[in-house]
C-alpha cells in the first residue's frame, strides 16, 4: 500500500440532493415501479455484474454525471437523499463493493485503490498499473484479501478500418490478471497472462475466495471462447459452456451462492450483425464446474444485445431488446416439470438503439430489480420495480405486444 496523498475529494464530496423519486404502476404488467432519479443527466446503476446495495440495504451506490463528469454517488432508499460519494479527478467508474466492509474499489487513473464509502475518502492505493499498461475489470473476492485486477497493454495502434471491437481482439494487446493483496505488504501475484484482450469482466465469486471468472473479449462468435474459470489455490483456468461454432456465450455473472454462473447467448449470429431468422437464443446457468446446466429459449426479438440475471437459478430476469421487446422479461424454473416457464413481461423499459442498457439486477433479496431507462426525457435515470407474484404479470407474446 502507498500513500494517498495525492489522490484527495474534491469539494462536492458529501454534497447532497433532495428525493427525486416517484411511484408508478407499469401500464403494461400493473408492476409498482419506483424512478429514483430524474436529473437531466444520466445517472447509472452500477454495472449488473455487480451488487449495488449496501449499508444493509439502506443505500444504493450509483454513478452520475450530474456534476460534469462521471462520480458515484448513493440513494437512501428509506428517505430519497441522494449524496455525492467520489469527487475524483481520474476516477474511471467501475466499481467493487465489499460488502462486510464500508469499503469499494476502483482505479483512479492508473491507481487501483480501496475507498471507505463512510467517511468518502480513499483510503489505501493498493496497485499502480506498470508504464505501457492500464487498468481493466477488477473484482473484491469473497474474503476481502485480494482484488483480482487485470492490466491491459495500452495505447493499441487500430487501424479503424472495421469495427473497435473486432481490432482490439485481433490486436491481442498483452493481459495480466493479478491478485493484489488488501492489507499487508505482499506483492501482487499473477494469476494468468496471455497476448489476448482479456482485461474485461473480471469477476470474483461471491462465497469462494479462490474463483473468478474472465473472458476473451470481442464478438462472441469471433474468441476460441468466452467465459473462463481461474482457481488460485489449484493454478487451473478451465472453459465453462462451450458453443459450437457461429454460436456465441457472454454477460456471465456470478448468482448469490458463488456456484452457478449465468448467461445469455445464440447457436447464430449472436452479436445481431447479420439479423438472422432463426437465432435461437438462450439463458441459463450452470456451476462453476461446467455441470448441472439449465437453459431455456428466449424470444427471437432479444438474442443480440441484451443482459441477464439471476440470484438463484430459479428466477430469471431478462433485460428485453431494443429491437423489438421494450421490456424486461422473468422466466420462473418448475422443479416438477424441469423447465423453465414464461416469458413474463415486469416492466417496461422503452430501450432503443441509443438508449442506455437496461442491465436489469435483482435487489439481494429478489423482491425488487433495478434498471436504467431513458424513458421519459432521454436522459438515464434508474429505476426499481417490485417484482410480484409471477402469475400475476402477463405472458409475454410477441404478436399481442407490438
Amino acid at each position: 500500500m502507498t500513500p494517498t496523498d495525492t489522490i484527495a475529494q474534491g469539494p462536492r464530496a458529501g454534497s447532497t440532493w433532495p428525493a427525486e423519486w416517484e411511484e408508478y404502476d407499469d401500464p403494461h404488467t400493473g408492476a409498482r415501479v419506483t424512478r429514483l432519479t430524474n436529473h437531466p443527466d444520466d445517472d447509472l446503476h452500477l454495472y449488473f455484474t455487480e451488487d449495488g446495495w449496501y449499508d444493509d440495504g439502506r443505500r444504493l451506490l450509483f454513478r452520475s454525471d450530474r456534476t460534469g463528469s462521471r462520480q458515484l454517488f448513493s440513494i437512501d432508499l428509506e428517505s430519497g437523499l441522494i449524496t455525492q460519494v467520489t469527487a475524483l479527478e481520474g476516477f474511471q467508474g467501475q466499481t467493487s463493493i465489499h460488502h462486510e466492509t464500508s469499503d469499494a474499489y476502483f482505479w483512479v487513473d492508473d491507481n487501483l485503490v480501496r475507498f471507505d464509502l463512510e467517511r468518502l475518502e480513499v483510503t489505501d492505493v493498493l496497485y499502480e498499473a506498470p508504464e505501457g499498461y492500464e487498468g481493466g475489470s477488477m473484482d473484491v473476492n469473497a474474503d476481502g484479501t485480494v482484488v483480482y485486477a487485470a492490466v491491459v497493454e495500452a495505447d493499441m495502434d487500430l487501424p479503424g478500418e472495421k469495427p473497435w471491437m473486432d481490432e482490439m481482439m485481433e490486436a491481442r494487446p498483452h493481459t495480466r490478471i493479478l491478485a493484489v493483496p488488501i492489507d499487508g505488504d505482499g506483492d501482487p501475484e499473477l494469476i494468468h497472462e496471455e497476448d489476448r484482450w482479456v482485461s474485461s469482466h473480471v469477476n470474483a465469486s461471491p462465497t469462494r475466495p479462490e474463483l473468478f471468472t474472465f473472458c476473451q473479449e470481442g464478438p462472441w462468435d469471433g474468441v476460441e471462447h468466452r467465459i473462463w474459470v481461474a482457481d488460485t489455490e489449484s493454478g487451473d483456468i478451465w472453459k465453462v459452456r462451450e458453443v459450437p461454432e457461429n454460436a456465441g456465450i457472454g454477460h456471465e455473472y456470478w448468482m448469490t451462492d458463488g456456484e452457478r454462473i449465468g448467461y445469455h447467448g445464440s447457436m447464430r449470429d449472436p452479436q445481431g450483425r447479420d439479423q438472422v431468422d432463426e437465432p435461437e437464443p438462450f439463458i441459463g446457468s450452470v456451476r462453476y464446474d461446467d455441470t448441472d446446466r439449465r437453459e431455456t429459449d428466449l424470444p427471437d426479438e432479444v438474442y443480440a444485445l441484451t443482459h441477464t440475471h439471476a440470484n438463484s437459478p430459479e428466477l430469471l430476469v431478462c433485460d428485453g431488446s431494443f429491437t423489438g421487446l421494450p421490456y424486461n422479461i422473468l422466466y420462473r424454473w418448475n422443479e416438477d416439470a424441469g423447465e423453465y416457464e414464461g416469458p413474463r413481461a415486469l416492466a417496461t423499459v422503452d430501450w432503443n438503439p441509443e438508449s442506455p442498457h437496461p442491465h436489469s439486477r435483482f435487489s439481494p433479496d429478489g423482491s425488487q430489480v433495478v434498471f436504467d431507462s431513458d424513458r421519459y426525457d432521454g436522459s438515464s435515470n434508474i429505476y426499481l420495480v417490485d417484482v410480484p407474484d409471477f402469475e400475476s404479470l402477463p405472458e409475454y407474446e410477441p404478436s399481442e405486444w407490438d
